[in-house]
């Protein structure tokens, strides 16, 4: 080979050797980044169900986490309930670093602390009505996981707040209700638009702007105010299917307004929380007063009141101890109650963003919720007066432009939800949702051509330069001063609609605009109407002899009240929509169980959808659950409720479901939309648990309900003789175990079972590998420690009961008690060669065994190995770390030495200490 052939070849050998050694760095390089990714989706998953207690994410939630963690911009445009707020509230739990996150009203903040503070998350917020100085040294240090600021306060904190923010740790700042960044927006605030200034404070940081309303205009202007480079932009989609949409005329006086309290007054009943939203303070005042007048009691919020009045009366609403909050737009954004099941518009918004955004607040848990819409025609004659504050043209032309497409909505004859949904840029699949008005009462047609053909004709000799009073006055015959300045009494049109009201032309006049004959533009402050070239058309089409059809729907403008409307009314009635799935006693037991959580938030404190929602609420009605683990897999139950309050919910799901006469552990099965039914009841017990021997009754029953001590039922005067207090505690945990309902505090307390022994025989149980061999547990502990106690532990972690809030602390130690310990111990340990009979281990006389527990076959030594796998705490935990999501039998075929039940038992109290989590019959480690 001569050497440049040489040469050559080795160049290419080194080539390819180097391109190999590249390729296997990139390979290792993307499997490490594949599986800290891996892991990272896990711990997301982990905390969503631990802190939030939910099982799965919803739409967008996920990818939109999964991009703030990989230090993305990030513009999110969900709709209100979507769940917006947990693309924020995720990233902080699990990179351990502090989010912030900027809010337009205090309000609003404060309520969002107060729910993440009952979900044991650390958070607070920035603002001028702050009163805890410390707060701003904490958060500067790194001591929260979310903290909340207004825009001001975000712009005013000197520079050092934020370095030291970040030597301590900051993993996003998010820009809520981002919409108030654009001038296009329909709230547009000035102190949104210096933020922009905080990017060159905070390099490399993600900036994330979430809001539920977004044009593409109000998106742009989002993207280049806050600088955004390269933003991952998510929007979801804007149907609210769980919100019914109605839309009603009505004229203004105290016959509309004493219907109105009415239909309120039905309301009340049905549980859930009413906005009624007003374009005026006058509004808000007369209808507040109404309703006091017809003893209803209701908040009032507007921007005449004090700040104060305004607090309380908002703080009231919030914690539910009022139902009504009468207000102004100045509540619009500052609500954060998932529980509001109606929304009424006394008079017809700004803008649809606005509406959207308001009647957003109704239903955000996703349980069935209705939004009313009441309008006058004189409510779209306000354009100067929202265009009041405008400062430029864009302003101005997009508060006219938002004003026409409200006002087109109230008139519309065709599917309310989908007009909304086309308005921002989602087609909806369908001509009808079956949940508005228009979609669930047919409207008469009939028609229209004659009359279509005057108003175009009108409108046509006006040449464009009017708006629509102008040609509905001529229509009507009017003799005003314009219109005889401008000769229009002399057209032969004039006076030939004088038969229809001034409503009836302009409602006509709304549908021909939606149906394109016509069009309205904008200039200035002014709209004028013209024809278009679909209805010259039609005009040019129409001879003496001859009228082409025009068939239109009859709106209830053309009709006026006398419409019947019955059909309607108990469309949008809310106690047909509230408890739906329910059965009569499913539905009364759920009512009784928002009971119980008003008195929780009370005691605690706080809100009642802070303690968890009406959702959650509804599925524990369903469902009904018995132990701890069965309620931790509910939808919406996370670690900090089942440890503040499981047991006291667990009691109150007992008693009441004896008292409506409902078993427990039944099944809710979930339909596409979230709402719940039940399914199947998995286990039924009756009020008094099943059949126990007369003498266990008997114990039973003395202890329980008549109250006596154990060593007062072991002497009972009544008996021959005398009984051992062993044999009376065991006749008690065996009618617990057959589901007879026990006192665990007074009983743990008779025995002398504290946290200290508890814990003890916990390790004793891992060491020896089995709960069915009390003999080996016993020989592992002190002899101070009976077969009682050892027994009351194991029904106890079977039963879920948790000991910590049940246990009497001991001398030995203060500190709290680990349930789930980390067990030592091999899976396989060594059998007994002998294990004495239970009832001569915990009652040596020929009295009845109070727990029967099969006795251990003996096995040679050389069969030892032989021995199928047995589960302990410590080995399932293993196991389940090496396996990402495993079912029930994949366990059974591992651990083919314990029974079903056992290790069912075994997974119940993990999952009820939120040490695993169940997903579709699958577990997973938290």
């Amino acid at each position: 080979m001569s050497m440049s052939k040489f040469q050559n070849h080795f160049c290419y050998l080194c080539g390819a050797l180097e391109l190999k050694e590249q390729k296997a760095v990139h390979s290792y390089s993307s499997n490490s980044t594949t599986g800290k990714e891996s892991s990272r989706d896990k711990k997301m998953e982990a905390i969503l169900k631990s802190s939030f207690g939910f099982s799965a994410f919803r739409p967008y939630q996920k990818k939109v986490i999964q991009d703030i963690l990989q230090g993305k911009d990030c513009l999110v445009v969900m709709a209100t309930g979507s769940g917006k707020s947990l693309c924020y509230q995720v990233p902080p739990l699990v990179v351990g670093k502090t989010g912030i996150v900027v809010s337009p009203l205090i309000s609003l903040m404060q309520d969002q602390v107060m729910a993440l503070k009952q979900r044991g998350i650390m958070s607070e917020y920035l603002g001028s009505t702050q009163t805890d100085s410390t707060v701003q040294a904490k958060a500067e240090n790194g001591q929260y996981n979310i903290l909340f600021m207004t825009p001001e306060k975000a712009c005013s904190v000197p520079i050092s707040f934020w370095s030291k923010l970040q030597k301590a740790g900051i993993c996003l700042f998010a820009v809520d209700e981002a919409h108030c960044i654009s001038e296009w927006g329909h709230d547009f605030r000035v102190e949104y638009n210096r933020l922009d200034k905080l990017r060159d404070v905070l390099p490399g940081l993600p900036f994330v702007a979430l809001t539920a309303t977004a044009t593409e205009k109000v998106r742009s202007d989002i993207i280049s105010s806050l600088k955004m480079k390269d933003p991952q932009v998510t929007i979801g989609s804007f149907d609210r299917t769980n919100l019914f949409y109605g839309v009603k005329s009505f004229n203004r006086g105290p016959l509309f307004l004493n219907e109105l309290v009415l239909d309120i007054s039905k309301y009340l009943a049905s549980g859930g929380s009413t906005i009624i939203y007003c374009t005026t303070i006058k509004d808000v005042e007369q209808i507040f007063k109404a309703l006091e007048e017809a003893g209803i009691s209701a908040g009032i919020y507007h921007g005449q009141m004090d700040k104060k009045a305004r607090a309380e009366s908002h703080r009231l609403f919030i914690r539910d101890e009022l139902q009504i909050m009468v207000a102004t737009i100045a509540f619009g954004m500052g609500i954060d109650k998932p529980n509001i099941r109606q929304v009424i518009h006394y008079g017809c918004p700004k803008s649809l963003e606005s509406y959207y955004q308001e009647s957003g607040r109704c239903g955000r848990d996703g349980m069935a919720s209705v939004c009313w819409l009441y309008y006058t025609r004189s409510d779209f004659s306000k354009a100067d007066f929202y265009c009041g504050e405008s400062q430029t043209e864009n302003q101005r032309r997009a508060i006219m432009e938002s004003l026409m497409a409200a006002q087109q909505y109230c008139s519309l004859a065709t599917c309310r939800r989908s007009f909304l949904l086309n308005y921002f840029g989602e087609k909806y699949q369908s001509d009808k949702c079956g949940n508005c008005d228009n979609c669930i009462v047919s409207k008469k047609e009939r028609d229209m051509s004659k009359e279509a053909f005057l108003l175009l004709a009108t409108i046509q000799s006006c040449r464009g330069k009017w708006g629509l009073n102008m040609p509905v006055d001529i229509l009507r015959g009017s003799r005003a001063k314009k219109i005889l300045d401008a000769q229009f009494d002399k057209l032969p049109l004039h006076g030939l609609g004088r038969e229809y009201s001034s409503n009836w032309w302009k409602a006509l006049a709304s549908q021909l605009i939606s149906q394109g004959y016509l069009t309205e533009n904008i200039r200035d402050v002014y709209r004028t109407i013209s024809i278009s070239a679909k209805g010259e058309k039609f005009l040019n089409s129409t001879r003496d002899d001859c009228q082409l059809p025009l068939v239109l729907p009859v709106t209830s403008e053309m009709i006026g009240e006398s419409g019947d409307d019955s059909t309607l009314i108990e469309a949008g009635r809310m106690e047909n929509l509230t408890k739906s799935g329910l059965s009569e006693a499913e539905a009364k037991l759920f009512q009784m169980l928002l009971d119980e959580r008003m008195k929780l938030a009370r005691s605690a404190g706080t809100a009642p959808y802070a303690i968890c929602g009406d959702l959650t609420v509804k599925k524990i009605a369903l469902t009904r659950p018995s132990t701890k683990a069965r309620l931790a897999n509910i939808d919406g139950v996370n670690q900090h409720l089942l440890k503040m309050h499981g047991d006291l919910i667990l009691q109150a799901v007992k008693h009441l479901s004896q008292e409506v006469g409902l078993s427990l552990d039944g099944e809710c099965k979930e339909d596409g939309n979230g709402q719940c039914t039940t399914a199947r009841k998995l286990y039924t017990e009756s009020n008094q648990g099943r059949p126990l021997a007369p003498a266990k009754f008997e114990a039973w029953k003395m202890w329980y309900e008549d109250g006596l001590s154990i060593p007062k039922i072991a002497n009972f005067p009544g008996r021959s003789a005398p009984i051992k207090e062993t044999t009376v505690s065991g006749y008690i945990l065996d009618a617990a175990q057959e589901g007879y309902t026990i006192d665990w505090t007074k009983f743990c307390d008779e025995i002398g079972l504290t946290c200290s022994i508890f814990s003890d025989i916990q390790s004793a149980v891992s060491k020896v590998g089995s709960t069915d061999k009390l003999k080996a547990i016993k020989d592992e502990l002190p002899e101070e420690i009976s077969y009682a106690h050892i027994k009351a532990c194991l029904l106890m972690q079977k039963c879920g009961i948790s000991p910590e809030s049940t246990l009497p602390r001991d001398e030995k130690t203060d500190e709290p008690m680990n349930v789930v310990p980390k067990f030592s111990g091999s899976p396989t340990s060594k059998q007994q060669k002998e294990e004495p009979n239970v009832a001569a281990a915990c009652n040596p006389s020929t009295e009845e065994i109070p727990i029967s527990l099969k006795r251990q076959k003996v096995c040679e030594s050389d069969e030892e190995n032989r021995i199928p796998v047995k589960a302990t705490v410590s080995s399932l935990v293993e196991w389940l770390k090496n396996n990402d999501g495993v079912t029930l039998d994949n366990m059974m075929q591992n651990f083919k030495g314990s029974e079903e039940e056992s290790l069912v038992a075994m997974l119940n109290a993990l999952e009820g200490d939120f040490v695993i989590y169940r997903k579709n019959n699958v577990y997973k480690l938290m």
